[in-house]
């Protein structure tokens, strides 16, 4: 016994198995898309992003805030309502934030004694998807300048590029604290000072 081998032209191959093959790769395809679509849950609409922008930009003006005549309160802002302590903590122990009550009025007489004014231009800020813990990376940049009657800044503007982890403000049970938008209230959660790197984009 023997088995009769059977000579099939590429015509009759496709018209044979056309429709499987096709069906396959259209199941494979799906399934592609599918893992790689992105999760709605982990992108940021648009209002949101905008929002976030926005707070962004309102903290890292309060952080880089040495203006003798907005200084406490942009400081207090930060420390009342956009950080979460933890991240006090660091710029407290960075010497970027006051960590104390003392700390706060010895810089505000020093400052109102100086009559220091700063000037902060923001040229950039960028958003990144949420990460796995559902924070929202940020990334400001730009350049300060600082003037006072005795000189003693820096002689021109200082650029500065500073990443947020940014979130929402919750509750003791863990819920989001609803502002009086109607929004929940964003959070910096987490800070990096990357102002010593260089910019990839130049």
């Amino acid at each position: 016994m023997y088995w009769r081998v059977r000579k099939s032209s590429v015509d009759q191959l496709v018209r044979s198995y056309g429709v499987h093959v096709l069906l396959v790769f259209s199941v494979i395809m799906n399934g592609l898309l599918i893992i790689t679509r992105p999760n709605p849950n982990k992108t940021l609409s648009k209002d949101a992003k905008v929002s976030y922008e926005n707070f962004a930009r309102t903290v890292t003006a309060h952080l880089l805030d040495t203006n003798y005549i907005s200084y406490k309160e942009s400081t207090l802002a930060l420390i009342e309502k956009e950080l979460a302590p933890n991240v006090v903590q660091v710029l407290s122990k960075a010497g970027m934030l006051a960590g104390t009550q003392d700390e706060l009025a010895a810089q505000a007489k020093s400052l109102s004694d100086s009559r220091q004014l700063s000037a902060i231009r923001i040229d950039e800020v960028t958003s990144s998807d949420p990460n796995p813990r559902g924070l929202i990376p940020m990334d400001v940049r730009g350049v300060v300048a600082i003037h006072s009657a005795e000189e003693s800044g820096p002689s021109g503007p200082v650029p500065f590029k500073f990443r947020y982890l940014i979130g929402n403000k919750s509750d003791q049970k863990g819920q989001p604290v609803i502002g009086p938008d109607g929004k929940a209230l964003p959070l910096v959660a987490g800070f990096e000072d990357m102002s010593g790197r260089p910019n990839p984009s130049q």
